[in-house]
């Protein structure tokens, strides 16, 4: 989804409506979308995963999520209790070092157990 453009909103609202309303040009807006925050983020993501994949491996990947990556602090999502005991105890250090070595910018992971999701069902009395 495209980032919002506040000036071109205000821009396209000022119009009259009764006629039509001239096509912005495809180019400007791919171009403000490529130079975008959220794009670099994704970017920073994607180095994220791949760096995972290769100290975890696609299997145990399956049950991460990175959720967060602010001030050098990754944060990791992990599904279930044992797992997230041996990536804090075994893994961190390989993890920390593949994700140095993919030039991520993470000096830290923060784990935590995923919040479960609820199942739609009304609890049972």
């Amino acid at each position: 989804m495209a980032a919002s453009n506040p000036e071109r909103d205000r821009r396209l609202a000022a119009r009259p409506r009764y006629r039509f309303r001239a096509a912005e040009h495809l180019g400007d807006e791919i171009e403000a979308l490529l130079g975008s925050e959220t794009v670099r983020r994704l970017k920073r993501f994607q180095k994220v995963t791949d760096a995972l994949k290769g100290a975890v491996g696609e299997v145990i990947l399956a049950k991460l999520k990175p959720v967060r990556l602010q001030a050098g602090v990754l944060t990791v999502e992990v599904l279930d209790g044992p797992l997230l005991a041996e990536l804090r105890q075994h893994r961190e250090r390989a993890v920390l070092q593949a994700l140095a070595k993919a030039g991520t910018g993470v000096t830290d992971v923060q784990w935590r157990i995923a919040r479960s999701k609820p199942t739609g069902r009304p609890p049972t009395r």
